[in-house]
């Protein structure tokens, strides 16, 4: 590679330069910040969700959705791997083709679970909603 630098160390210089460029005040959040705004001021799906949030609540929510998080997605990956495995085990056993691959199985019940969650998006897309504009509400009065 160029000054025999490795992808590893390319990837921190692009961090170190991006993160300078933010400090002086070269790059602007404006966009960020409207956008959690506009997240903000959106109406919860949940009751949970509508309460106002003061400083210290919202410090601890923004922290604990910092660590969080990547725990979460993965226990989600994780529940979802597994249900597809098994629902593509017994679409596999009712369907009996020998020498199909198993891959076509597990695509097709990732489709069809795909298909299921658009269809069903109006019973878990407010809930999503809201806690995203709670984590936004957490955002800017933390940092208020």
């Amino acid at each position: 590679m160029w000054l025999g630098l490795k992808r590893s160390h390319w990837i921190l210089l692009g961090f170190g330069v991006l993160f300078l460029v933010i400090y002086f005040g070269l790059l602007s959040w404006s966009r960020v910040e409207d956008a959690l705004e506009t997240l903000a001021a959106k109406p919860s799906g949940a009751r949970v969700f509508a309460h106002k949030v003061d400083r210290a609540d919202a410090i601890f929510i923004v922290f604990m959705v910092l660590m969080l998080t990547p725990l979460a997605l993965v226990a989600i990956a994780g529940v979802v791997a597994f249900v597809g495995a098994v629902l593509a085990g017994m679409l596999e056993s009712i369907v009996r083709t020998p020498g199909m691959p198993d891959w076509m199985f597990t695509g097709f019940v990732y489709i069809v679970l795909t298909v299921a969650a658009y269809f069903t998006r109006a019973v878990w897309m407010p809930q999503v909603q809201g806690f995203l504009s709670l984590i936004a509400r957490a955002m800017i009065a933390a940092t208020q």
